[in-house]
């Protein structure tokens, strides 16, 4: 049985509504070959990691997917790579703006996800897609950290991070509803039990 950690973000930006959030209540605690733990992190620079680290640490997961919210992208996007950097057009939840600054001074300029992401999309009947940009706000930051940490760390474990549309439409923007967004992640855990 593989155990699999999952993180979402609350809301922000003013909205009351997180898809990342949303689609993580839909998700089921047990699967065939998984067993789901979830964790709930604030939109605030390093606080967030520094939770994910906690539950890390609580589960000992054997992969670690955060999911994260793109309004405006038309498909779920499986991150491939994390850069160091933050350079946000909005505040965190704590009013904290960030402007081209590095993540972390003592990392690489880019961590790649060590998910089978191309298993992972193929997997989604054409619901997913590969991503090579994780942006540069609070979801590139914490997949970003979890994987530095994985690799100084040298921890035997696998992660990645999931960018999912809006759940609901929102003035001609594109959406997924949440059902099917749920289905679809399901479908990409499935891949990660194997």
């Amino acid at each position: 049985m593989k155990k699999i950690l999952i993180s979402a973000f609350e809301p922000f930006g003013g909205s009351m509504l997180n898809s990342s959030l949303l689609v993580q209540q839909g998700l089921k605690s047990i699967y065939k070959n998984i067993e789901v733990s979830k964790v709930v992190l604030p939109v605030l620079y390093k606080t967030a990691f520094d939770k994910l680290l906690m539950k890390m640490d609580e589960e000992k997961p054997d992969v670690v997917l955060c999911l994260g919210q793109a309004g405006g992208r038309q498909k779920i996007s499986v991150e491939r790579i994390a850069v160091n950097i933050n350079n946000g057009t909005i505040a965190d939840n704590g009013g904290k703006l960030k402007t081209d600054e590095t993540i972390m001074d003592s990392g690489l300029n880019a961590y790649f996800t060590n998910l089978p992401y191309r298993d992972m999309v193929d997997a989604t009947n054409d619901k997913a897609v590969i991503s090579y940009s994780a942006g540069t706000y609070i979801c590139n930051d914490i997949f970003y950290r979890l994987m530095h940490h994985i690799k100084i760390v040298d921890l035997n474990i696998k992660g990645g991070f999931l960018h999912l549309p809006y759940t609901e439409h929102f003035d001609k923007i594109p959406y997924i509803d949440l059902e099917t967004q749920v289905v679809v992640v399901e479908a990409i855990l499935a891949v990660m039990g194997e």
